[in-house]
């Protein structure tokens, strides 16, 4: 009696056990049940909004995904193999509350990365699931960038992308054309929004990680307002976003405006330390302690050598283009007619009128710094001699200030997201090595038994 009574138990706990997982599970598989449909499993009703209740700064933002041409031909125009897919992006306020070590192993666990979810049709069922999505988007798996429990979800509502006949992943190849084009052109645009939405919420607390942790993790005990909708219905925050084509061949967010939503309740509020820019304070001037001089014909003298000094440092630090005529040899002695060609004008005077309208071009164009114009030294020898000079180099400047910075910032991700692709496939490669070796000294045995 007692033995089966133990065994009741354990059947009742395992049965209680699967009730419950199915009761967290269910919901968070299907997207798009309508509130009108009525679903329990056991004695507890159902309620189909497992992400409202997760996703700080829950997010809604509409993507152009092209099916067969490649995102980067005729970049910004409309194609006809184009659609629109929606993403929800947000916080899990839950998930970055998890613990990094299993209580029962001690085994240090991350539950923390970028995850994505792919929902297909209109019911919304998810068909894909990835824990760690850094490497599949492309974005920096390096450190701890992108690991405050960010969520990802693709809602393809309308079916676009193709599924296997189970429909528990998506296969790219079961397309009949431009399949590997497909995926390559959604996944960079995905990148491209999630990008910018880490950034941006970063950007509140000054780009601190550690800061936008704790401000995500307060959200742990709030409690969900009664009488929310699906995600299909619900008013979410929205960003209208303009995309740009960087020179890596890459796609980024260059400009967004947002809207908040009604239905986005838990919301990140930056502080107000960062929402002033630290503005530079002028530096007072410390009083000179040299005291003027009582004499005035000593000044006037002084002045007189400090203008004779300054003229001679201009002359010295002159540049050769500024000059009307060549420098001389250093200790060559000036003789007679070196000045004076054989017309018995000075060389000074002698000067083409396109040689002229080079001075001028040069000397209107000094310090614009938009274009540099340089003339070689052949052409300078030619428009002495009065033959046509050739056409002026035009140089045009790198990127400077704030640009240059975002161009560099931005090849310092593009650079850490390869070298994160690279450590992931020699990782595989690694794993791939080791069981090759393995099969090998199994078939040694096998060599050496059947030899016996």
């Amino acid at each position: 009696n007692s033995k089966h009574a133990s065994g009741a138990k354990d059947k009742q706990a395992t049965v209680a056990e699967i009730m419950k997982t199915l009761q967290n599970d269910i919901p968070m598989r299907y997207l798009h049940i309508d509130e009108t449909f009525k679903f329990s499993v056991g004695k507890k009703e159902l309620t189909f909004r497992y992400w409202q209740e997760r996703l700080v700064e829950f997010t809604e933002i509409e993507i152009p995904v092209r099916s067969k041409t490649p995102w980067h031909e005729n970049f910004g125009v409309d194609m006809p193999d184009q659609y629109w897919l929606r993403i929800f992006l947000g916080f899990d306020r839950f998930r970055i509350a998890e613990s990094d070590v299993e209580p029962e192993t001690g085994i240090k666990k991350s539950n923390k990365q970028c995850s994505l979810y792919i929902y297909s049709r209109m019911s919304g069922r998810l068909i894909l699931r990835e824990r760690d999505s850094r490497v599949r988007l492309r974005l920096n798996a390096g450190g701890t960038e992108f690991c405050q429990a960010l969520t990802v979800i693709i809602d393809d509502v309308d079916g676009h992308l193709p599924i296997n006949p189970t429909k528990q992943d998506v296969v790219f190849s079961n397309q009949s054309q431009g399949g590997e084009t497909h995926e390559e052109n959604l996944y960079a645009m995905v990148r491209a929004v999630v990008a910018f939405y880490y950034a941006h919420h970063k950007k509140k607390y000054g780009g601190k990680k550690n800061i936008l942790t704790s401000k995500i993790s307060q959200f742990v005990d709030r409690e969900l307002p009664d009488g929310m909708k699906s995600c299909a219905n619900c008013k979410l925050t929205t960003y209208k976003v303009l995309f740009n084509q960087t020179n890596t061949n890459m796609i980024r967010v260059d400009h967004s405006e947002g809207e908040p939503g009604v239905d986005t309740v838990f919301r990140l509020i930056p502080e107000e330390k960062t929402l002033k820019s630290p503005g530079r304070t002028a530096r007072k001037r410390k009083p000179s302690s040299i005291k003027k001089n009582s004499n005035p014909e000593a000044e006037e003298e002084l002045e007189a050598a400090n203008k004779k000094r300054s003229k001679k440092d201009t002359k010295r630090h002159s540049p050769t283009g500024m000059r009307s005529t060549p420098r001389r040899a250093a200790g060559r002695p000036k003789k007679y007619g070196d000045d004076f060609n054989d017309n018995g004008q000075s060389d000074s005077e002698d000067t083409s009128s396109e040689e002229r309208g080079d001075n001028v071009k040069k000397s209107k164009n000094v310090g614009k710094g938009c274009l540099d114009l340089c003339m070689s030294s052949d052409d300078e020898s030619e428009s002495r001699y009065g033959k046509k000079s050739r056409n002026p180099k035009i140089i045009s400047p790198g990127p400077k200030g704030k640009d240059s910075n975002e161009a560099l910032e931005n090849r310092i991700d593009e650079l850490e997201i390869e070298n994160s692709i690279l450590k992931a496939k020699t990782e595989t490669l690694q794993e791939e090595l080791k069981a090759a070796k393995r099969n090998i000294r199994m078939l040694e045995r096998e060599i050496k038994r059947a030899e016996e």
